[in-house]
Formats: C-alpha cells, sequence, structure tokens
C-alpha cells in the first residue's frame, strides 16, 4: 500500500482520532488532578490569632486545615508573654487550605539592644534614633547651655549610659539638652583626683557639662569609666574666671589616677 492511500485509508484515520480522544483524556484527567491537589476556587479568610496562646491558635488552625510555624520572639512589656504578637499573612488575608501561616510570639524575657549615641545630634534626631532601635524616651532635662537643643547627655536610671552598651529592649533612657539664651555664669572647678561619678554630679551643680572625655587604655567597660579619675581637665580650674553655665569641660580619664 502506497503512503497516500494509507494517509486516506479508514485505519489510519480511525489510530488518529483514538490518540487525540486519548490526548483529550489525558490532559482533562491531569487538570482534574491539578486542581484537586491545589484545591483551585477554594480560599479561606485567616483567622486572626494576635491574643492567642499556641494551643489556642494549634486548635483553631487544625480546624481550619492550616499551618503556622513560630517566626519570631519579641518582648513587650504592655502584652501578655506567650501569647501571639504579630501574624503573616494578616488576619482576614484570603489563602489556599493548608498554607503556612508565620508567628511571632510574645517573649517573657527582654531582649538586648545595643545603645546608639544619641548626644551632640538635636532632640528631635535623638527621638527618632532611640525609638528606631526599640528604646523608650523618659524624662527630658534641660540645662543651660552655649548649644541650644543639642543633646548633651543620655542616661539610664540616673546613670550615664554609653553608645555601645546593651540595655533590654524598651528601656527607658532619658535626655539631657542644652538649652541657650540666659547670661547665667559659672566658674570651673577642679576635677583632678575625681571619679567620673563624681565628676558627673559636680558639674551638675556648677551647671557645666562634660566635652570630650579621653580613657586611656585601663578603661575597657562603662564601670571603669564611672570609676577612673580624672587626669588632667581643660579648661583649667579657676574660681576667678567667670564662664557662661552650660559650658564643656574636656576630661582625661584613667584607673591609675591618684586621689
Amino acid at each position: 500500500m502506497h503512503l497516500k492511500e494509507f494517509l486516506l485509508s479508514k485505519i489510519f484515520r480511525k489510530h488518529v482520532g483514538a490518540a487525540l480522544l486519548l490526548t483529550i483524556v489525558l490532559l482533562w484527567l491531569t487538570m482534574l488532578i491539578l486542581s484537586f491537589y491545589t484545591h483551585r476556587g477554594e480560599s479561606l479568610a485567616i483567622p486572626n490569632f494576635t491574643g492567642m496562646t499556641m494551643n489556642e491558635a494549634r486548635q483553631v488552625a487544625k480546624k481550619m486545615n492550616l499551618r503556622f510555624e513560630l517566626e519570631d520572639s519579641v518582648y513587650k512589656a504592655d502584652r501578655k508573654a506567650g501569647t501571639i504578637l504579630m501574624q503573616k499573612p494578616g488576619a482576614g488575608h484570603k489563602i489556599k487550605s493548608g498554607r503556612m501561616i508565620y508567628l511571632t510570639l510574645v517573649s517573657s524575657v527582654p531582649g538586648q539592644e545595643e545603645v546608639p549615641k544619641a548626644t551632640d545630634i538635636s532632640l528631635r534626631q535623638a527621638r527618632i534614633l532611640l525609638e528606631s532601635k526599640g528604646f523608650a524616651i523618659g524624662r527630658v532635662e534641660f540645662i543651660p547651655s552655649e548649644f541650644n537643643d543639642l543633646v548633651l547627655d543620655q542616661k539610664s536610671k540616673g546613670a550615664t549610659v554609653l553608645p555601645g552598651s546593651r540595655l533590654n529592649n524598651g528601656a527607658t533612657i532619658d535626655l539631657v539638652v542644652g538649652q541657650s539664651g540666659g547670661n547665667f555664669e559659672t566658674f570651673v572647678p577642679d576635677f583632678t583626683g575625681l571619679t567620673m561619678s563624681e565628676v558627673l554630679t559636680l558639674l551638675k551643680i556648677r551647671h557645666l557639662q562634660s566635652g570630650a572625655i579621653q580613657y586611656d587604655a585601663s578603661i575597657k567597660n562603662q564601670s571603669d569609666s564611672m570609676a577612673a579619675r580624672v587626669l588632667s581637665q581643660f579648661p583649667l580650674a579657676d574660681s576667678t574666671i567667670f564662664i557662661p553655665a552650660g559650658s564643656a569641660v574636656n576630661l582625661n580619664l584613667s584607673l591609675g589616677a591618684k586621689e
């Protein structure tokens, strides 16, 4: 039989028809299986898990055939530890059954954050910087200074907190801010031999502020810096010369300095 005769034969047409029918059936079965596997057309509104415990969330997720995974834990003083703080996707979002939801839990232990340098910038900038790191702004104290609206010191629980030290997330930081405009004057006392802790008290009494502070190699941490003693200062001590209140005094400190 010639090729032309075979292509026009009933046997060839039957084979082609059967192949086309089989292809259509296979495609239909494939689409049906995919539709069943992906739950096409089925969607669920995610419930609000925030405020629930993990056990409560697990029960709700099981009923709705949803899965969840604990993504992170964050300390919040105003939220109950062990409850869900956030979820992704958010409540009300439409998803398919069996999809994953990521949860953030309220931790019972506060994490710690590194304290940034919030001095030598404006009060507004300091607020933004500290709050972006998770700290709360406490008391803002204004003192006479030649630099208006400049943050002169940052404190935690009454003590100066150095940049780079670590505090609990959400800890309160108080700020000391300069305020110019007055004509009050004071004099520079003798700080040599005093500890930094004593210096800070005397600076406050005399309405002065600490300027550039140089620490020698003996000082390793914040505790050392408070116990270190003044080797030298600038301006030099002089009770006969008066300077504007809020002026800065530069200090050199060492743990080896004697009283």
